[in-house]
């Protein structure tokens, strides 16, 4: 029976109190849910309900502009959206729906807004998450069910960070099923993230949820919670997903601009008091789940962009409180060319070597320290006209483990060549090389590792064997004596 205008009498009415740019107060809707949608006379969704006060419903509606005289009825449903959203490949809007002309998405509903797993539920993070990038698998380590943020200044490569982590998934013997979020993002970096996935074949095991900046304020608030529905979904299926959120600080701005037109009473730095608990909510949800409930995983890495790389300021303040670590980019490590300009006393990861393969972890216990030590060591030497040889090979050592850590945009090196590299500079096979011919040795190195000695790599499992040290030893070796011989 086709739907009529006429209004059902035993229905709960809303009607639009104020209304503006999609945000609107609603009455007569008294039994109403919190993350319910709205319908109007045709059946058809047009808002959902997040919040309430003594006298009215707060909503945000789907499209900014709407009929403010026409009524809203209770759908008595909370705001989902269809499984089949989980499957790579497909580009959806921040409502869930699908912008990729893939077709419509069917399966079984989804709530967005989900309760996070209780304690019991859980098992502590001990999975390594490996991403490829050295300096964060080396000195940051990432273990699958964790929540790590990734933070400073713009235009330093968190985004950057963020997407070599996912394209070097491929790579991955344990595939991690990945959601990318982006919120209040211009609509060029969709496209330029789609074609950038389509070349390194991410888009095989990538989901992407796009919220642009001048999308609704519906569709960026609700984007994070559809991307991590659809982790959510993977996870219960017992498999690992990992979601990246690009950015909270834009979402953390969408919700404070909805705040101010509901006339909630401004915090600090005019956000509304619940913002915390707003995101907070979303990152415990990623979680390691225990074997009783699937055993899977869904791992968040937050984006957070700082001003003059104040991290003090209230919404990086919260996310760090809330997460498990920071990386921190630093504006001085990205103007001195040092990419990732991960600044490695500054950040930390909570989980740590627990969840780092065991051979890594053998070969680069020592680094954080060593990297201290380094800098002091140069702040004295300004102090000092004359310097020990012993403290010049110890400078020396350290400008070669700082070029080391140095990694191009989209270049994966697996946790294996990392043993390898880490080993060879601890071992001090590599002191005899200058800094500045580091990153054509390497290349050279790494591609001869990947060609003729992938039977080593194989070797490298829980330790660095005596037997296995011996044949890194001799190949670094040789590599390096070509390499010099070339050069003479």
């Amino acid at each position: 029976m086709p739907p009529t205008n006429t209004i059902n009498p035993t229905k709960e009415v809303g009607r639009v109190l104020s209304f503006f740019s999609g945000v609107a107060k609603l009455q007569g809707l008294p039994h109403v849910f919190l993350h319910e949608v709205l319908l109007n006379a045709a059946g058809k969704g047009v808002a959902v309900v997040i919040g309430f006060d003594a006298d009215s419903v707060e909503a945000i509606f789907f499209k900014d502009s709407v009929d403010t005289s026409q009524p809203v009825f209770r759908s008595r449903r909370a705001f989902s959206i269809a499984s089949a959203a989980a499957l790579p490949g497909r580009v959806l809007n921040g409502l869930g729906r699908p912008q990729d002309g893939g077709g419509p998405l069917r399966g079984a509903a989804l709530p967005i807004f989900a309760q996070a797993p209780q304690i019991i539920d859980r098992e502590p993070v001990t999975r390594p998450l490996l991403t490829g990038v050295k300096v964060i698998d080396a000195a940051l380590p990432l273990g699958r069910g964790q929540r790590e943020l990734i933070i400073g200044d713009r235009k330093l490569g968190k985004s950057t960070l963020a997407i070599d982590t996912v394209v070097n998934q491929r790579h991955s013997h344990q595939p991690v099923h990945c959601v990318y979020v982006l919120v209040g993002q211009p609509e060029e970096q969709l496209k330029s993230l789609i074609r950038l996935f389509q070349n390194e074949h991410a888009l095989a095991y990538t989901t992407i949820v796009g919220a642009f900046a001048e999308d609704t304020y519906a569709s960026q608030y609700l984007a994070p919670f559809v991307g991590c529905a659809i982790g959510e979904h993977i996870r219960s299926q017992g498999r690992d997903a990992l979601v990246v959120y690009d950015d909270l600080s834009k979402h953390a701005k969408v919700y404070r601009s909805i705040a101010l037109l509901f006339e909630r009473s401004p915090g600090r730095e005019a956000y509304p008091g619940d913002v915390f608990s707003l995101h907070a909510g979303l990152l415990e949800r990623a979680a390691q789940l225990s074997k009783k409930h699937g055993g899977g995983s869904l791992t968040a890495l937050p984006i957070i962009e700082t001003k003059e790389g104040d991290i003090t300021s209230f919404i990086p303040t919260n996310l760090i409180s809330i997460t498990d670590g920071q990386i921190y980019l630093e504006r001085g490590l990205f103007q001195k060319g040092f990419l990732p300009a991960v600044n490695v006393g500054l950040s930390v990861s909570r989980v740590g070597s627990q969840a780092q393969p065991e051979s890594l972890k053998q070969v680069v216990g020592g680094i954080r320290i060593a990297l201290s030590q380094y800098k002091e060591l140069q702040k004295l030497t300004q102090l000092e006209t004359t310097v020990s040889r012993r403290t010049r090979s110890k400078i020396h050592r350290g400008d070669l483990t700082l070029e080391l850590l140095k990694q191009g945009k989209h270049v994966a090196v697996s946790w294996q060549e990392q043993v390898v590299l880490f080993w060879a500079v601890e071992q001090g096979l590599f002191d005899d090389l200058d800094p500045g011919q580091w990153h054509a040795f390497e290349s050279l190195l790494l591609t001869v590792l990947r060609g003729k000695y992938q039977q080593l790599l194989g070797e490298i499992t829980q330790g660095v064997a005596d037997a296995t040290a011996k044949k890194i030893k001799i190949f670094v070796e040789d590599i390096k004596h070509e390499f010099l011989d070339q050069r003479a």
